[in-house]
């Protein structure tokens, strides 16, 4: 059975009872009037090999607690938890301590599940895979882009990651659907903060290029790396990215620079209304494979 929490998407609700072939059940839920959460599984039957999938965007601090509370309220029905699907993780960013007396988030959030039962997590993209396997988890990371991008029916000529720390994304990508790849090189300056970006010498002239990452926000760095492309020559620029947190003003910002697609898969229920220029892609076939 998959047992999907608040956080998971209506799309990938339905994809998933319609891919996996499995039941999908959804919990009981409610809010006290002092803000804590009440969760409850009306469910009769025997409990014998449960996925549990959240996606911890929006309420990130909300979705934390819903998913522990799921994970004793499962186990006290005396389920077996095989694994736990995080379709977009928060609290992954901060992996190491970068100044004195700060915390690894990651670590503070997830390395209690241990103590629930959960020791295999299915994660899409996310920031990075060490710190879960140093806490004793059996990982397994879903780079999406590949497949979003063949879904999408793109006509691609290179797969860009917008920096070298994210060319594996961009390798995946690049292999499934049979062309180049590259990385773009991207400064930030540690006082401003500001973002520079260099395209090297990359050959984009009369090309169609594919920018993929993990996440995108406010659409700025995106952005500029767009507009670097169109002044080198490249005919289209497109983007596949696995999470977006987006509000009406990145939409304008990538708007004005003249993105011609960007594919988004549906880690995130959207709150917003989405122009036709992007396209939310279903990834629960993808997903699916794994489970």
């Amino acid at each position: 059975m998959i047992v999907c929490l608040s956080g998971t998407p209506k799309s990938m609700l339905e994809g998933l009872a319609r891919e996996c072939h499995r039941k999908v059940y959804t919990p009981f839920r409610k809010i006290f009037p002092d803000g804590e959460q009440y969760v409850r599984f009306d469910y009769e039957d025997t409990l014998d090999g449960v996925y549990i999938v959240q996606s911890m965007f929006p309420d990130q601090d909300k979705k934390v607690v819903e998913l522990y509370l799921s994970l004793e309220a499962l186990l006290g029905l005396g389920a077996r938890i095989d694994g736990l699907v995080l379709l977009y993780t928060a609290y992954a960013r901060q992996d190491k301590r970068f100044i004195r007396g700060e915390p690894i988030s990651v670590k503070a959030i997830y390395q209690g599940l241990k103590l629930l039962g959960v020791s295999k997590i299915i994660t899409i993209d996310v920031h990075s895979l060490q710190p879960f396997i140093d806490m004793g988890f059996n990982v397994i990371n879903i780079l999406p882009h590949g497949y979003m991008i063949a879904r999408a029916g793109l006509k691609i000529d290179m797969v860009l990651a917008p920096d070298k720390g994210a060319i594996a994304r961009a390798e995946k990508a690049a292999k499934m659907i049979g062309v180049p790849y590259d990385h773009l090189d991207k400064f930030r300056d540690r006082v401003t903060g500001e973002i520079s970006i260099d395209a090297k010498a990359l050959d984009v002239k009369g090309k169609n290029i594919v920018i993929v990452d993990d996440i995108i926000s406010t659409g700025k760095t995106v952005a500029k790396s767009a507009e670097l492309l169109y002044k080198a020559g490249a005919e289209r620029v497109y983007v596949a990215v696995s999470h977006a947190l987006v509000s009406n003003e990145t939409v304008d910002i990538l708007s004005k620079a003249g993105i011609a697609k960007m594919l988004i898969a549906n880690t995130i229920e959207q709150k917003i209304s989405l122009p036709n220029w992007i396209e939310v892609v279903d990834i629960s076939r993808k997903l699916c494979e794994v489970l």
